[in-house]
């Protein structure tokens, strides 16, 4: 017991270390906070957000899962349970820790730099800029869709100074009949309030798991 709490205790000083032995960098690579989530059902995009990896419930709402994620640049794959988050948003929960990405506090405007981002494949993730409605005719968390092609449940992000801001999740895509436009409608901050306002229990009553890889966590305790 004493070996594994040490082992503990030094892991984020060695965290530390690697970004300073290995890659010659200072500062924790946040920029690819999404993930690709396999379930019973098929394979969804999710967003590594700070209240946990948010899928859109599309190919399962329950059940076992694998989440491929980023922590910093690579790559990871682990194991993890659907649960229900909150209105449309589904938490794909895993033992680990994610990007935590963070997330807007405000309603998003014309004015701000979003840009649509998604996991391609489990090794790599795409950007594409996208632009707030403004046509009277579709307001509200809809994006102009003209010219673009965004899979269902891309993670929307607004560029800040600081880093990316969770905005929402690319829910479906609708056209002007007639015209030739198109729009993407997205669950934002809306959906993101409706997650909130369901009660959770706090603090949570934990207890320990111990993992093969001798990483030991602290489990919300089953019901």
């Amino acid at each position: 017991m004493r070996s594994v709490a040490l082992v503990l205790l030094c892991a984020p000083v060695l965290c530390g270390c690697s970004a300073g032995l290995f890659s010659g960098e200072h500062w924790y690579d946040r920029s690819k906070p999404v993930a690709l989530v396999e379930t019973t059902g098929g394979i969804e995009l999710g967003a590594a957000t700070e209240f946990g990896v948010l899928t859109l419930g599309r190919t399962a709402v329950g059940g076992p899962c694998r989440v491929h994620y980023f922590l910093g640049p690579t790559p990871l794959i682990e194991d993890g349970e659907i649960e229900p988050a909150g209105g449309v948003f589904h938490r794909a929960r895993i033992d680990l820790k994610t990007q935590l990405l963070p997330c807007l506090d405000r309603d998003p405007t014309p004015e701000d730099q979003l840009v649509a981002m998604w996991m391609a494949n489990p090794r790599s993730t795409k950007v594409v800029p996208v632009q707030l409605s403004t046509d009277p005719v579709a307001t509200g968390d809809v994006l102009v869709g003209d010219g673009l092609e965004l899979p269902l449940g891309a993670t929307v992000l607004r560029l800040s100074d600081t880093g990316y801001e969770f905005v929402g999740m690319i829910a479906g895509r609708s056209s002007l009949e007639g015209t030739g436009r198109s729009f993407y409608v997205f669950a934002g901050m809306d959906r993101v309030r409706e997650m909130l306002a369901v009660p959770q229990q706090y603090p949570p009553q934990t207890e320990p798991k111990f993992r093969v890889d001798d990483i030991v966590v602290d489990k919300p305790v089953k019901r």
